[in-house]
This record gives C-alpha cells, sequence and structure tokens, in this order.
C-alpha cells in the first residue's frame, strides 16, 4: 500500500533553508545523491524489494510504506520476540543504553533501548543484511546502520512532537538518512502511530526553536489537514528520510504497548559512523545509570535528546 499524495501547504515551501528542487539528481544538505527512480534498471546488484512506483513515492514524498509480504511470517514473529527480549534486559553500564519518561522517577517508565545490536547476534544479522539492502535500494547506493533504538511507549507514554531528523545528526558531519521502522505491535492512532508531512522534494531543514519545528509551521499543517498517519500492523515496516517531518501522538490506549524498532542507515560513502555517534552519545548524554553526579547534561540533551519525553537528569 501507498498512501495517497495530499496536498503540500505552499508556505512550507517558502520556509525551506536551501532546499533545491532536484530531476534526476537531488541536493540534500548541501550532498549530491543519485535518484533511486532515474536508474532503477542499472543496480542489479542490490536486491530488489520495491517496485518503481514505491521507490518514485520514496523520492517524491520521502517516505514509503513497504510491500505488506516484505518480512515473511517467521521475521515477523522474530522482530515480536526481539522487542520483548529487550524489554527485559537490565541495565548494563557500557553496553546498550536505557532511556526513561520525563517526570518517571518514582515509578520510572522506560521509553527507550539504543545501542544494543553487538548484544543480539540474530537481530544484527537482518539489520545488517535485509534491511541494509533495503534501503540500499531505496537511494539507489550502499547503505551502512548509523544507529538503532525500539521505543516502547506503554500504555499512557508520551508522545514525540513534530521534528526532522536532520538537525540532530549535522553535528556529526551527516548529510542524509534513511530510518526503517519496524512494527513490534499494531501502531493505531489511539496508540500514537506515525504521523508525516509528504515532504517535497525542494525541502529543506526547517527551523527547530528549542528543539523542536516552529509550531506556527506545525499548526498550519494541522490547519491544511497535511499531516499523514500511517497505521501499522505487526511486521510492517516503513521507510523514511532525514527531511520528513514527522510525529506521534501519546498512547491513549490502556492495554495495548506500541512497541517500534528505528534502525537508521547513511550512504556508506560517508563513512561507517555508528561507533562514533555511540562514544559521543554515551559521553554528553549517557543513560541514567552512567550519569556522573553533579554533571550538568543540558549541552548534550540539545543534540541527542530532541523532540522525545526523554528526561534529561535523573530526577
Amino acid at each position: 500500500m501507498i498512501s495517497g499524495v495530499v496536498r503540500r501547504p505552499t508556505a512550507l515551501l517558502s520556509m525551506t533553508l536551501g532546499g533545491v528542487k532536484r530531476s534526476a539528481r537531488y541536493l540534500t544538505l548541501g550532498h549530491t545523491y543519485a535518484a533511486a527512480s532515474s536508474s532503477i534498471a542499472s543496480k542489479p546488484h542490490f536486491q530488489s524489494f520495491f517496485s518503481r512506483e514505491q521507490i518514485e513515492h520514496f523520492n517524491s514524498n520521502g517516505y514509503v510504506v513497504a510491500p505488506s509480504d516484505f518480512l515473511d511470517e517467521r521475521e515477523k514473529e522474530s522482530v515480536v520476540r526481539w522487542a520483548t527480549e529487550l524489554s527485559k534486559w537490565h541495565l548494563s553500564k557500557g553496553k546498550w543504553t536505557q532511556y526513561f519518561e520525563a517526570g518517571s522517577s518514582s515509578d520510572p517508565v522506560l521509553c527507550r533501548i539504543e545501542n544494543f545490536l553487538q548484544y543480539h547476534r540474530s537481530m544484527d544479522q537482518f539489520v545488517r543484511g535485509k534491511i541494509t539492502e533495503a534501503v540500499s535500494e531505496l537511494i539507489n547506493e550502499p547503505a551502512v546502520l548509523y544507529k538503532e533504538k525500539i521505543n516502547f511507549k506503554f500504555p499512557g507514554a508520551k508522545g514525540f512532537p513534530a521534528h526532522q531528523d536532520a538537525p540532530a545528526y549535522i553535528s556529526f558531519g551527516m548529510k542524509y538518512h534513511v530510518t526503517c521502522l519496524l512494527c513490534a505491535d499494531p501502531a493505531t492512532e489511539e496508540n500514537g502511530c506515525l504521523q508525516v508531512v509528504p515532504r517535497h522534494p525542494s525541502l529543506g531543514m526547517l527551523p527547530h526553536p528549542n528543539g523542536q519545528l516552529d509550531p506556527e509551521l506545525v499548526q498550519q499543517w494541522e490547519r491544511e489537514n497535511a499531516w499523514v498517519s500511517l497505521p501499522a500492523e505487526v511486521g510492517d515496516a516503513i521507510f523514511f528520510d532525514s527531511l520528513v517531518p514527522h510525529r506521534s501522538m501519546e498512547n491513549r490506549s490502556k492495554t495495548e504497548s506500541r512497541r517500534i524498532f528505528y534502525l537508521t542507515f547513511n550512504p556508506l560513502q560517508d563513512g561507517d559512523r555508528r561507533e562514533g555517534y555511540y562514544n559521543m552519545k554515551r559521553e554528553m548524554f549517557p543513560p541514567d545509570n552512567e550519569k556522573v553526579p553533579g554533571r550538568d547534561y543540558s549541552e548534550g540533551a540539545k543534540i541527542f535528546n530532541l523532540s522525545t519525553p526523554i528526561r534529561n537528569k535523573k530526577d
């Protein structure tokens, strides 16, 4: 299924910062990439997961819903099992990182786990295999994993305000990313599924005062019904790039969690930056169990905790 293309607000284009219209090639934050739709037949080295129409949809809108059979039944079952396994992992200094929601000091609510693939061989092989191949097909060049996380969003959990991913990545010299969203639970309007505003090919990086998209722009999109909700079933995959405005609301369900993996990639030509990214994050914005008492991590939060409900300090 490919979601219908909505009317894009004209004011959105007037607020772009450096976006350049593309044809066969496009410019993203100062770096040129080949558009996948321009040479689909010329990349036999990538396994094919998407139709021509789906790749064109991704190029035009910045996101695409993968075919329903992208994962087979065994793989879908594995995604659910992996999410359950991770939720049972204990705090461990120097290994995977666990982050909790703000305001949850009396009964901490787990929000996210990151940096776990090196401790989970089967998922690591799956991500560096099939998912990497799929992203490579979409961007028409070899991709490499940049980071991985799972957001749990248990019943009553908070949402993630509207943002683009790009502003959080340019601090590391990165110019373009694609994220694969994998559902371990059904994602619904009630429990806070992903919502996007389809990216016009000329859309660049937008203003993010206080780490979130400009409220006036978000409100304009509300008035114009520009937000597209993307409900999904267990094992469904959605791919979106780092310039797509997106958000998710709070989980209003009383019984349903919304566990989702987010696997982010960059073009291999930009280098394998995963280890460096996590080393820097552990230093500047570590999980609660690794924070040094009395140290101020507010500067790190400006980079690593944009548009999330994660607490900046241990309450």
